[in-house]
């Protein structure tokens, strides 16, 4: 068979779900996706919400760190600790603004492979994994390309950045995975248990609403679209009771727990979110949007000409891919108001919540669950144009697939596209030594930048924390033994941070005996790392 036929795109001569699944191509495709997922988990610098569900499983979801000088040894205690069901349950309660079901996964995994950092991001990527296969069987029980979805989902730079993290998106995903692959199969024609497999679509969608609270979007979407894709009012009745029973049930333990979440979710969006006008807010729908898809191309090359030429290329890329699905839209298959719906709602889901709360977390993370439909769409655009230009349609697979790889080459080695403290630590490691004193901004909670500094820093570093209370003071706080010191800056990693790293940078400068010297480290996003040299008497 040539590529270059129709058969390679899928055989849809035949009915949906009756060929034979390629069991060996996809094999390769899961091979590739581990390789890219394992290198991102081993490279990749510790990222800000990991430590939320390390201290969440452990039993503490905000340490007290000590306010005199310390070193990660002596705090190892909080990244190992292993909670009880009840204490994590609690503190997801009071703390956290996330459902439990992956909280509770991750605590099980836990107490099987320890508390390494790459060993817990496994977790992550096996999970990645399951859910590339999933959704490699719905685009074959849907007639679609299995291996060309599997492809465009793996290479998702939205699907990908989150896939290698101690966070619970890509169990949401597969879940997701599992709630369309039995609604598609529930409301074929012929199908032999269309009421059970109404109530398992209805069981892995409730789940995954336990996973990611705004699964439950493409949930109502998913399930809608089956009931509705039934044919007879009768059955449609009888196969939507049926998945609303296990639907509602576990829908109503995630809004329990949202509930008593409300007030901590409410104040830390109005806190970490920006209020934005609704021009600037599908602006920033429709960036992220096409990052999820593409990646950050853009970031991998300098600022100036060359940013503009590639931005404007990867925007010619997405209208034609768009301009391609709306030529073609009447032949893209029966599913396809499920893809589509299930690409839009976790943007248009994010529009009222704006109105109601002052506050649109417009944040990649918050997207991805449109990664598995938009590669559906996608697919389902180029097995129809497949059909009268197959070779065309080849060659824009082979460029799309082609972007997708070297952004995901970028995400697992440009700094731009990873979070700043490994690259940090790095940066410091050749400057410093034990004797050093490192100056850390606590930031808005002391989780995300504390608890990844002392992820990536040496055990013995010593290190002082500049709180919002006590960071114009850090000159009495300093050891009188302490001949040098580094002050950290993150940049924009949350305005407390800032103020923090002012407020010391002020006192260091102000006649205090102490002399700044070499920048240590610097990036694009405004981080940097300053030597400080005391004048003190045997120094």
């Amino acid at each position: 068979m040539s590529l270059s036929t129709p058969a390679a795109f899928g055989d849809t001569a035949r009915s949906p779900g009756t060929r034979a699944f390629p069991w060996t191509k996809a094999g390769l495709v899961l091979v590739m996706a581990a390789v890219l997922l394992i290198a991102a988990a081993l490279n990749r610098s510790t990222e800000y919400d990991e430590n939320y569900s390390v201290f969440i499983t452990g039993g503490t979801a905000r340490p007290d760190w000590p306010s005199v000088v310390f070193t990660p040894e002596s705090q190892a205690g909080l990244f190992t600790h292993r909670a009880d069901a009840a204490t994590a349950n609690q503190l997801m309660r009071t703390t956290d603004v996330h459902p439990p079901l992956y909280f509770i996964a991750l605590s099980l995994w836990r107490a099987v492979v320890g508390n390494d950092l790459v060993a817990l991001r496994a977790f992550s990527v096996i999970l990645a994994l399951g859910a590339v296969l999933v959704w490699m069987r719905v685009a074959w029980l849907a007639g679609l390309p299995p291996i060309i979805l599997g492809l465009v989902l793996a290479l998702s730079y939205g699907f990908e950045i989150m896939a290698h993290v101690v966070r619970g998106y890509v169990l949401a995903q597969l879940l997701m995975g599992l709630t369309v692959w039995c609604a598609l199969a529930a409301q074929r024609p012929g199908s032999g248990r269309p009421l059970l497999l109404a109530c398992l679509a209805g069981l892995a969608g409730g789940l995954a609403t336990c996973t990611h609270y705004f699964s439950a979007f493409p949930v109502v979407a998913t399930l809608g679209w089956m009931v509705l894709a039934t044919p007879g009012w009768g059955m449609r009745l009888r196969l939507g009771a049926t998945a609303a029973v296990p639907s509602l049930l576990l829908v109503g333990v995630a809004a329990e727990f949202w509930l008593a979440q409300r007030a901590v979710s409410l104040g830390q969006s109005v806190a970490q979110f920006p209020v934005l006008p609704f021009p600037a807010a599908l602006s920033r729908l429709a960036q992220y949007n096409a990052a999820g898809l593409l990646g950050g191309l853009p970031l991998y090359v300098p600022a100036g000409l060359a940013r503009i030429l590639v931005g404007g290329t990867l925007v010619l890329l997405l209208a034609g891919l768009a301009l391609a699905i709306l030529l073609q839209w009447r032949h893209l298959g029966r599913p396809r108001w499920l893809w589509l719906l299930g690409a839009l709602v976790p943007s248009l889901a994010l529009l009222p919540m704006g109105a109601l709360f002052g506050a649109m977390p417009i944040e990649l993370r918050y997207l991805v669950l449109a990664a598995p439909f938009v590669a559906a769409l996608v697919t389902a655009a180029f097995q129809a144009w497949s059909r009268k230009a197959p070779q065309l349609s080849l060659l824009a697979l082979g460029l799309l697939l082609t972007i997708q790889a070297t952004s995901s080459l970028g995400l697992i080695l440009h700094p731009a596209t990873q979070q700043p403290f490994r690259s940090a630590a790095t940066a410091l490691a050749a400057a410093i030594s034990p004797t050093t004193l490192v100056v850390l901004p606590f930031g808005q909670d002391g989780v995300g930048i504390v608890g990844s500094m002392l992820r990536e820093l040496p055990f013995n570093q010593p290190i002082l924390l500049l709180r919002s209370t006590d960071a114009s003071e850090v000159v009495r706080r300093i050891p009188p033994q302490v001949c040098q010191l580094v002050l950290l800056n993150f940049g924009d990693r949350d305005a407390a941070s800032a103020i923090q790293y002012q407020a010391a940078r002020k006192a260091l400068d102000a006649g205090s005996g102490w002399t700044s010297g070499a920048l240590l480290w610097q990036e694009q996003r405004g981080g940097s790392a300053t030597l400080y040299t005391s004048h003190a008497a045997g120094c």
